[in-house]
């Protein structure tokens, strides 16, 4: 089932992989976004996102739209290390796992859920807004010349 959200959505992880294809070990660990981010970082954090609004859905799915709350600056806080003691290529593979995972959930809504959703505004269906601006951050970064 289509909805508003799946072409979006489709070109943002296409984006993604094409950049984790062009990532090389030593753009990995470099440096991202600011405050403290790395490329690597920064693809975990994707991840954690697409997951975040997958455990979501499912379980609104299950048990009705409810709320979602969390401070998402504590937790960025909180995960930016953690995501950079990744091994260089696993950020990579959880943050395309994530995406292709999320889109083929926000993909299966029924238009009833969908509308509670949107209602709701947590998660975001528009997943590629997200990867957007983190992508951008991470080509940035790759494409820098080594100091």
């Amino acid at each position: 089932m289509s909805n508003a959200y799946s072409q979006k959505n489709s070109e943002g992880l296409e984006r993604l992989r094409s950049v984790i294809e062009r990532i090389t070990d030593e753009q990995i660990d470099r440096p991202a976004g600011g405050e403290g981010w790395t490329v690597g970082g920064l693809l975990g954090h994707m991840a954690f996102y697409d997951r975040r609004a997958l455990a979501i859905l499912k379980k609104w799915k299950a048990q009705g739209v409810g709320t979602s709350a969390m401070d998402i600056d504590v937790a960025n806080d909180a995960m930016k290390p953690l995501l950079d003691a990744l091994p260089r290529r696993k950020a990579s593979e959880l943050a395309l796992e994530a995406a292709r995972a999320i889109d083929a959930e926000i993909e299966s809504l029924d238009p009833e859920l969908l509308a509670k959703v949107e209602a709701n505004g947590t998660p975001k269906l528009d997943r590629a807004g997200h990867r957007a601006h983190h992508l951008d951050q991470i080509e940035k970064a790759i494409e820098q010349e080594t100091l």
